[in-house]
């Protein structure tokens, strides 16, 4: 008995490692061949070499490590090896075929597609127990400090430099700076050329028209100019202070020094860094935001000061103007930090009502007062309008008079036939008829009643809308992840006179390089968006894992950034996900940091 159970284990590594090969080695594509066999034939890649590599890899990682897979695995490692595994076949079936055939083509297709989930579910199962048990088991050895005494004792200034050096080259090469869509939008409502709505962040709006109004005095490049560079040393300092942070906590130097060069050379941030564009002193302010958040959560069994509460509250309405969907960041952020502290819980009580008060009058009094009109409420229909689109597009037969008029009192049901775009909105939601918001209970009704006769259309359209926020093998954006342009007409009327200065190659050089890091394998993960939702994920698992399910609290407001990506009107896109990337090494210190503590102060706290 021994004997076939020793047989068993050794077999068991064999095999499993052939299947989580296979499901690597899957295309994705939908083949129409009839047998079984042949149309998993059709489908795998085909690339003997690769799959040959893969296959030899996991048998020595799998037999090496699979009694410490045993004996470490748990029942969170298999619920996100379920979840990773389910992103897996999403991410592979739309990007393919842009519908879910791959998963539910015919029953032989639906064999094929448990096949290849079991196999991912093997290999995310071991790598996410493997992960968890080497952090749970690495050493507590002491690191040496920095060598240079200067580096060592001003990591603040030596951050803002290498920032500021490895985000010239961009800066330089696209002077004054490119002025994206968004950017040139927010120029005109400052000036007056378009309507001043709450669309774009008016503070910004504003601060861009103050800005721009001084350089003109010398050129309206300048004024481009002024903008980026102001910003740009504002985002440098936010993110110098996050590094610096990180090493004042006592981090260690792998992760202080791992999170400066992230900031440095990931071509994310200084490659945003060179435009007019919203995101990013958001996506800095958030940063700052969660510095003084998690330094109030290190020494929540400390009294805090006063003067710390009144700057995170300060830094809190800020991110919350810099962006629209900011607040829904800081505020969930905030209950949750009054149910995490233990002591003098009041006090984050009355901040949060401040926070909310605050930023209530300043939207909902003081932007009318400024002539700051609402924006569209087409913006925070994205879903559904994907979902009316991808119905008539696949069922235009089945559409009845009522359907069409209640839509077409919406949308331009024309309009949506010609211009839908299974990974973009913005050319359904461009059809909406400004005024007709009366009529969207009538829509909705309908919407439903559709919805009840295909509901797989509905669900097609989400995800394929939204799948590469979390499946990050996915380069084919719709959108191109940098904004490395300068709009044009109509946009950019002639009212103002921008334009590069620098040669043509030289920007596409830069451009080139950005553009690469979406091809090198594991460079590609670093700019991808579902890369970050992943690591999120198993941050919250580990600490599921080491039963400290309370700390979760503090993952939840950066959580939010990722269902804001979600409900955004593109999938995939870089710059929504900028939140979450610049937060991360702040996300991955305080799991980690948190788990030294528990080790010196006990297990757990309580929920």
């Amino acid at each position: 008995m021994m004997q076939e159970c020793s047989m068993r284990d050794k077999i068991k590594p064999g095999v499993y490692a052939i299947l989580s090969a296979v499901a690597l080695c899957i295309s994705g594509r939908f083949s129409v061949t009839v047998s079984g066999w042949a149309k998993l034939a059709a489908e795998l890649s085909g690339e003997k070499e690769q799959a040959f590599v893969i296959v030899i890899l996991l048998m020595i990682l799998y037999r090496k490590s699979w009694s410490i897979y045993i004996s470490g695995r748990k029942w969170i490692t298999h619920i996100l090896a379920v979840c990773f595994s389910c992103c897996m076949l999403i991410g592979k079936s739309f990007s393919q075929t842009g519908d879910i055939k791959f998963i539910f083509g015919d029953i032989k297709q639906f064999c094929i597609a448990a096949i290849v989930f079991w196999g991912f579910y093997i290999l995310f199962d071991v790598a996410i127990t493997l992960l968890y048990v080497y952090i749970n088991e690495k050493s507590e050895e002491k690191e040496k400090s920095i060598k240079i005494k200067w580096i060592e004792e001003h990591y603040f200034a030596f951050s803002f430099l290498c920032m500021l050096l490895c985000w010239s080259p961009y800066i330089l090469c696209y002077l004054p700076g490119s002025v994206p869509h968004d950017g040139y939008w927010q120029l005109n409502m400052a000036f007056g050329i378009n309507p001043l709505t709450n669309h774009h962040p008016w503070v910004i709006t504003f601060i861009y028209g103050v800005v721009m109004r001084i350089g003109r005095y010398i050129s309206d490049n300048f004024g481009i100019f002024m903008i980026v560079a102001i910003f740009t040393v504002i985002e440098i300092l936010c993110y110098a202070s996050v590094c610096n942070s990180l090493k004042k906590w006592g981090a260690s130097k792998k992760v202080y020094i791992g999170t400066l060069v992230f900031f440095s050379v990931v071509p994310a941030f200084g490659g945003y860094a060179q435009a007019v564009i919203k995101d990013n002193i958001f996506t800095a302010l958030l940063a700052l935001f969660f510095i003084i958040y998690i330094d109030i959560c290190i020494q929540h069994g400390k009294n805090i000061e006063i003067k710390k509460m009144v700057i995170l509250f300060l830094v809190g309405m800020m991110v919350c103007l810099s962006r629209n969907n900011g607040v829904y960041i800081v505020i969930p952020s905030m209950v949750c930090l009054t149910l995490y502290v233990q002591k003098e819980r009041s006090r984050y009580v009355i901040l949060l009502i401040c926070l909310m008060v605050c930023y209530q009058g300043l939207e909902g009094y003081v932007a009318p007062q400024l002539g700051v009109e609402k924006g569209s409420v087409k913006e925070v229909l994205s879903i559904p309008f994907q979902q009316t689109a991808r119905y008539i597009k696949e069922y235009p037969e089945e559409v009845t008079l009522k359907e069409k008029k209640a839509i077409n009192d919406i949308l331009s049901y024309d309009g949506i036939k010609e211009n839908y775009n299974p990974e973009i909105s913005d050319f359904v939601k461009n059809t909406f008829r400004e005024g007709s918001e009366d009529k969207l209970d009538e829509y909705f009704k309908v919407w439903f009643e559709m919805f009840l006769k295909h509901p797989m259309v509905y669900i097609e359209a989400t995800l394929n809308n939204t799948f590469s926020y979390y499946y990050p093998f996915y380069n084919e954006k719709v959108l191109g992840d940098y904004q490395f342009y300068i709009k044009g007409a109509p946009v950019a009327t002639g009212y103002f006179d921008i334009h590069y200065i620098t040669p043509v190659k030289i920007r596409t050089v830069l451009a080139e390089y950005a553009q690469i890091w979406k091809k090198v394998p594991g460079f590609s993960q670093l700019v991808d968006p579902g890369f970050y939702t992943w690591i999120l994920l198993l941050l919250a698992g580990y600490l599921i894992y080491r039963k400290r399910t309370r700390d979760i609290l503090l993952l939840i407001g950066p959580a939010i950034n990722i269902l804001i990506c979600i409900a955004s009107p593109v999938n995939g896109l870089l710059r929504y996900a900028l939140p979450l990337m610049a937060c991360t090494p702040l996300l991955i210190y305080l799991t980690v940091r948190e788990e030294k503590e528990s080790e010196t102060e006990g297990e757990n706290r309580p929920l």
